[in-house]
């Protein structure tokens, strides 16, 4: 399958050896253009970017910033930007999408820089894609990185709005199992190892950066699929996450942004019912499955309050 109008997005933050690693494991699969974006990192760690790009072919390789690449339409094997502050996921992968937009690419392939992606991932993706022509969006089978034949997510999961919550579908399930499972489909498809087109682009713009991190991929299908364009798993592609899926030993900014996004999300596409209630369930949920730490809680009821508070006017 011709994969010559596909370009991969990257956004890095403090993860160089990750990136590098996710970067290593896309050459193995095949010559595909790469965006690399790093949202205002340390020093340190965009050196090493600069330094895996300095070996490069230097004719087909652009060292860009935020502000100079909107400026840019060429077509590059690899491209560094920096940008001029950290963006969030959104803010940031959007950099990279509008100017792959603009390049002319049909499809972006947004990764997880703690991906590492398996052989034929890219094209049961846009095989995936092609199947039906209201596709928009496609995602990979998810696995977990030191354990590749238990699967961390199939593609996706469900929404619990009242809960304030979501639930990946066929969590820890055996991967040779996978055939034989009866799953729900899926109300997102997450992030990490994500094909889209452009006609998502199109028809339905960039992801709101107001949410800065979680729930954004979430948004921005939902927001397609009033334009009728759906999303599917592409169950032949495969993609090693590193990732545990897990709440453990999460930091206190985790909960306070996957807390106020939640909140959000619901603030904008559901009642006010549903927002209280949500706030009040996840809030109840936080307390509970952090007991330990009381900064966590603290973080998560600051991030309910906000996404409570917050006005999308």
């Amino acid at each position: 399958m011709n994969t010559d109008k596909v370009c991969a997005i990257i956004l890095n933050w403090n993860g160089a050896e990750q990136t590098l690693e996710c970067l290593r494991s896309l050459e193995a699969s095949g010559s595909l253009p790469v965006v690399v974006i790093d949202n205002d990192s340390r020093s340190d760690d965009y050196q090493r970017l600069l330094d895996y790009m300095a070996s490069k072919d230097a004719d087909q390789t652009l060292i860009s910033t935020q502000e100079e690449i909107g400026h840019q339409v060429a077509r590059y094997s690899y491209c560094l930007i920096k940008n001029n502050g950290n963006h969030g996921y959104a803010g940031g992968n959007n950099v990279g999408i509008d100017y792959a937009n603009r390049a002319g690419y049909d499809y972006f392939w947004i990764l997880n820089n703690d991906i590492t992606v398996e052989a034929g991932a890219l094209e049961a993706l846009l095989e995936t894609l092609h199947s039906d022509p209201r596709c928009g969006f496609s995602a990979s089978v998810l696995v977990y990185a030191d354990n590749p034949e238990i699967v961390q997510c199939v593609g996706g999961g469900t929404v619990y709005p009242w809960l304030g919550k979501t639930k990946l579908i066929g969590k820890n399930a055996a991967r040779s199992q996978l055939a034989q499972l009866d799953l729900p489909a899926p109300d997102y498809l997450m992030g990490a190892s994500m094909l889209v087109s452009r006609r998502v682009i199109e028809q339905v713009g960039l992801m709101d950066e107001r949410y800065f991190m979680y729930s954004e991929e979430v948004d921005w299908q939902r927001r397609a699929a009033v334009r009728n364009i759906t999303c599917q798993v592409a169950l032949n592609s495969f993609a090693r996450h590193g990732d545990s899926g897990s709440t453990k030993g999460k930091s206190h900014l985790f909960h306070y942004y996957r807390n106020r996004a939640a909140i959000m999300y619901n603030r904008k596409f559901h009642s006010t019912a549903c927002c209280v209630i949500s706030s009040l369930a996840l809030a109840s949920i936080t307390v509970l499955q952090n007991s330990r730490s009381p900064k966590n809680i603290r973080y998560g009821l600051k991030g309910i309050s906000e996404g409570f508070a917050f006005s999308w006017r």
